[in-house]
């Protein structure tokens, strides 16, 4: 009894039960045609418990769920269907009294799932020809362009230590050591400060480099040219960089066969955009759009074009 005290004293409690007697009564005065009389039903069955299986776990693997619900026992298979018929019944009173309306995070869900079934269309399921994929890479050269690589090795000096006679003395005099110890690639570990990322960098792209070294030390190093000896001091996000430069691998463009998969994978995402974007357009097609106060969409495309 307390606790109806409380439910009663709850706003939202007020809310379901007016909705409730609103909906009561409407069915008094109203006969129920026959979709009213089929949304009071609850089917449980195999379909839909693996169903309810999957949406509960948020994950699209109908085998791994098919397989989950025939190892279930009966007590198992019994618990399962009421937790389903309770979500269900709950689902559909929520919708009765309106609850869903006006709420933008169900409206986001059920727009996701829209989404959902339009990326999973293919209005082209042929797959493209080699000439059709050779023609995208000659067309897209510039997206398959591989960037020069570098290699090497670095001595870090920190700029929040300190050193004496300073940071820049510090890393003259470490440069000095590296010569006369002709240090190789190995050796560097055993030399300057700790640095928070890599010691070595094996092939690696300079937009990489940059993010962790610094701009203004990645364009120093695109300036170098490979060599035996070691080279600096050069200034970086967290202080200066002694550096023993191995090699660099040119940019180049590569050839087709090198990049076949990547260029598969393309052609099958712009395939995939274009059929999203005309399913979209033809949805939007089946309403009358008025825009009130605002340009529409038309005008905007033709001001884009011109």
């Amino acid at each position: 009894m307390n606790l109806l005290r409380l439910l009663l004293k709850e706003p939202l409690t007020h809310f379901v039960l007016l909705g409730g007697l609103l909906f009561a009564a409407y069915s008094l005065v109203t006969e129920r045609d026959v979709l009213d009389a089929d949304s009071r039903v609850i089917t449980v069955d195999r379909e839909a418990l693996t169903n309810f299986l999957q949406y509960r776990s948020s994950a699209f693997e109908p085998g791994f769920f098919t397989a989950q619900y025939d190892s279930m026992s009966d007590e198992q298979l019994a618990e399962l269907a009421r937790s389903y018929v309770r979500e269900e019944a709950m689902a559909r009173e929520a919708s009765a009294l309106g609850l869903d309306k006006n709420d933008y995070v169900i409206r986001r869900r059920m727009v996701q799932k829209i989404e959902y079934l339009v990326a999973g269309a293919d209005l082209n399921p042929r797959p493209p020809t080699e000439q059709e994929l050779r023609t995208y890479f000659e067309a897209h050269m510039d997206d398959f362009r591989q960037d020069a690589e570098f290699t090497f090795t670095h001595v870090f000096v920190d700029a929040e230590k300190d050193h004496p006679g300073g940071m820049e003395a510090e890393a003259r005099r470490l440069l000095a050591r590296l010569r006369s110890a002709h240090a190789g690639f190995n050796d560097a570990p055993a030399y300057g400060d700790r640095f928070p990322y890599q010691r070595n960098y094996v092939r690696q792209f300079l937009g990489p480099i940059a993010n962790e070294l610094g701009p203004q030390f990645a364009a120093r190093l695109a300036a170098l040219q490979p060599g035996e000896n070691w080279q600096g001091p050069f200034a970086g996000n967290y202080g200066l960089h002694l550096i023993l430069f191995t090699d660099r691998t040119q940019a180049r463009e590569p050839d087709f066969s090198e990049v076949r998969e990547q260029v598969l994978a393309a052609v099958q995402e712009e395939r995939r955009t274009s059929t999203r974007e005309a399913l979209l357009d033809e949805l939007v097609d089946q309403y009358e759009l008025r825009y009130v106060g605002v340009p529409s969409i038309e005008s905007l495309a033709g001001n884009g074009d011109s």
